[in-house]
């Protein structure tokens, strides 16, 4: 009896990682996949990078990094993949991608920044979108992965006390390198005016936009956006609910640097 006890055991716990471990193997891979890529065309900064930038405010992390001195290889990069305009990076967190930008919406749903079929996907902004990513309002879209993979982690910040931690988005372009700082979070429709893009700064229905999302944030983030800066909304589906709805992140641009400042 007990040999079979243990046999029966034995046989659960085998039948268990039957459906465990391929998902834990690739989850592996693609870790692996995403350190030796970025270690390939990223540079990070110095602890003592130039003083000397065109930085309006020197922006720094909480911990005291310069992430905004990333030199990213974009010429590599879209050797690669002509389609990635763009890197999205939240230090601290998985979030660390190329920004692709194609002529399907629907593609880069199930094809990864290398083109390849993926189920995960990739960080991808709609067609309309400028190449230079330097409309108003930008919006980004990625998968809600259970691994944390992709936007996995925007739904944390349904916490006020991890927005705190991690305030800061960085959007990096081959010309320019952004700060954007989260002013809102909260749960919307697929179909609601958070998405509506086509807006120029400065204008009044721009800023009446910006005050809608502000009232609909789901906690105070202590920085409201004045309508002159270009504003950045992460998109993905939520844990739970309604498959209409989607979990958005907004962030303005509260610093930048030119490409010049970077290669200095």
């Amino acid at each position: 009896m007990r040999k079979a006890g243990l046999c029966l055991i034995a046989g659960m716990l085998l039948l268990a990682g039957s459906f465990w471990l391929p998902d834990l193997w690739q989850n592996y891979l693609i870790r692996q996949e995403q350190v030796d890529f970025i270690s390939g065309y990223i540079e990070e900064p110095e602890e003592n990078d130039p003083e000397e930038s065109v930085s309006e405010s020197d922006t720094e992390d909480p911990k005291g990094n310069r992430p905004m001195y990333r030199n990213i290889d974009f010429a590599g990069l879209q050797q690669i993949n002509p389609e990635i305009v763009g890197w999205i990076y939240v230090p601290e967190t998985q979030i660390d991608y190329p920004i692709c930008l194609g002529s399907d919406n629907d593609y880069y749903l199930t094809h990864s920044f290398r083109r390849s079929q993926n189920a995960l996907g990739a960080i991808f902004a709609p067609t309309e979108t400028s190449d230079d990513l330097g409309d108003a309002h930008i919006i980004l879209y990625g998968h809600n992965m259970r691994s944390g993979k992709m936007f996995g982690e925007l739904s944390n910040y349904e916490s006020s006390e991890f927005r705190d931690r991690y305030p800061y988005v960085y959007i990096y372009t081959p010309d320019q390198s952004y700060t954007c700082t989260v002013y809102a979070a909260y749960r919307t429709r697929y179909d609601s005016a958070v998405y509506t893009i086509g807006y120029e700064t400065g204008t009044e229905v721009f800023r009446e936009w910006i005050n809608d999302t502000v009232e609909h944030a789901a906690y105070d983030c202590g920085i409201a956006p004045t309508g002159q800066e270009q504003i950045f909304t992460l998109s993905t589906c939520v844990d739970s609910g309604s498959a209409k709805d989607r979990y958005v992140v907004q962030c303005v641009v509260t610093d930048h640097i030119t490409l010049e400042g970077i290669e200095e």
